[in-house]
């Protein structure tokens, strides 16, 4: 893969790397050249496959996944897509609805989510962090929900601030996507038999919890 960025003195430049796991949402990725880590929103080039010549990733500012300095996380494009599609599937594409912040949930719909057994985090302010709640022989995993899809984790965040709520390893829910865990200690793992239920069910709620 290619890094394309403007560097100091408006000098555009390209280094060459690679791809070296697929983390949640993110492109983790190292660079065989001198690279200058001062810019966000450059774009990641694949050289490989069906998919060479294309962006595959989008650079994220300040990623830290505790593993390695030297090792930067691009956005996965493919993620950006699949968001996008899911809002123009359900005519969802007016700047108030795909800038949006998710819609507050009434006592109403947070009840509904916890006969499902996810359960809202109190930390966040407007309900977009939710727990299914640990079993015996059966991992927890957390929520977020944004106004365009909900994503899981089986990272426990340290805390709720946004700062380490990057660092877990979220995956899309989707349907056309398949429900695994990426990257970390679970990698390419199946959450247990309740939380597939779970997802399932939140992928046939569409929109109904995200955005109004």
């Amino acid at each position: 893969m290619l890094v394309c960025q403007i560097k100091k003195g408006n000098n555009f430049d390209i280094s060459k790397g690679k791809i070296i796991e697929i983390f949640g949402t993110n492109l983790l990725f190292n660079v065989n050249e001198s690279y200058e880590n001062n810019a966000i929103g450059t774009p990641l080039i694949s050289l490989s496959g069906e998919s060479f010549g294309k962006v595959i990733g989008v650079k994220v500012d300040n990623f830290k996944s505790g593993k390695n300095k030297d090792q930067f996380a691009a956005h996965n494009i493919y993620i950006f897509l699949e968001c996008i599609k899911s809002l123009v599937t359900f005519q969802k594409i007016k700047p108030e609805e795909t800038l949006s912040e998710p819609k507050r949930l009434s006592s109403t719909e947070i009840k509904k989510l916890s006969i499902q057994n996810l359960i809202e985090i109190k930390d966040k302010d407007n309900n977009v962090i939710f727990e299914s709640p640990g079993e015996q022989g059966i991992t927890p995993l957390w929520f977020y929900r944004t106004h365009y899809a909900w994503f899981w984790t089986p990272t426990e965040p340290k805390n709720f601030a946004l700062e380490e709520l990057l660092k877990c390893n979220w995956s899309l829910i989707k349907n056309n996507l398949p429900i695994i865990a990426f990257g970390g200690k679970y990698d390419r793992e199946e959450p247990a038999d309740k939380n597939k239920y779970l997802i399932n069910y939140l992928i046939n709620s569409n929109l109904e919890f995200l955005l109004d």
